[in-house]
């Protein structure tokens, strides 16, 4: 027996017409409203707390650790005096690279020594308070272990360690008020030790022998170079000064 099939009408005046925005919202809604969604938003929210935590940790660290990089290798020296003139003047403030045991120096570097323990400099001076007595000098390095060097009418030569020739040094940075008047004799410069000069040749405290004031029997030694000033920092002083030291 065959079965009759009847068309049925469904009225649509009673089904609501939403538009693809509003089921979206209200899903967002729903979800929003849900436990789920409240696990999620906190997850995050911790998330971004820990990040924020982390970098600045991390920026913590990186300015601890510069710090006690720049500390450990770096500090600051005042110049006293006209021994270096022209490259430095007095009472300008350097930027100085520590040196330990006396090693990395290299021939014109511009060293600061520790002196304070020479009888030249450690004999009272009634004329002088304590706290100018002289501690520290800065000078340029010439030769260094095993050189020999001599200066006639303020003409400096080095013979090199291990050489046979003597070698005319070219310094730009050497200031004379008296070229022709400036020489010395011969020095050997012995194991562990140094020779230095001021720019300034005619007025310099230095290694070179003067009554009272320098050595005669033995020239200052390596080790009591306690730091250096780069050529970087001479050129950039000013600024420099404006940065770390004001």
């Amino acid at each position: 027996m065959e079965e009759e099939l009847q068309e049925v009408e469904i009225s649509t005046d009673h089904i609501p017409t939403v538009s693809f925005d509003e089921y979206r919202n209200e899903l967002h809604k729903d979800l929003r409203d849900g436990d789920l969604y409240e696990e999620c938003f906190h997850y995050k929210e911790q998330r971004s707390s820990n990040r924020f935590y982390l970098i600045i940790m991390t920026l913590i660290l990186l300015f601890v650790g510069f710090r006690t990089y720049w500390t450990s290798n770096f500090g600051g020296v005042t110049v006293s005096g006209d021994s270096m003139k022209l490259t430095l003047t007095n009472r300008e403030q350097l930027l100085m690279k520590y040196v330990h045991d006396g090693k990395g120096l290299d021939y014109g570097d511009v060293i600061v020594v520790h002196v304070e323990h020479y009888p030249e400099f450690s004999i009272p001076n009634a004329n002088l308070p304590e706290a100018s007595k002289t501690k520290y000098l800065i000078k340029r390095l010439i030769a260094m272990e095993g050189d020999k060097v001599r200066c006639e009418d303020g003409q400096i030569e080095i013979m090199y360690k291990g050489e046979t020739e003597w070698v005319q040094l070219d310094e730009p940075y050497a200031y004379y008020t008296d070229k022709e008047a400036y020489d010395f004799a011969e020095y050997r410069v012995g194991k562990g030790q140094i020779f230095f000069l001021g720019d300034n040749r005619n007025n310099s405290q230095d290694s070179r022998f003067i009554e009272g004031f320098s050595r005669l029997d033995t020239l200052y030694k390596a080790t009591d170079v306690i730091g250096v000033v780069p050529e970087w920092a001479i050129e950039h002083r000013e600024g420099l000064a404006k940065i770390l030291f004001r």
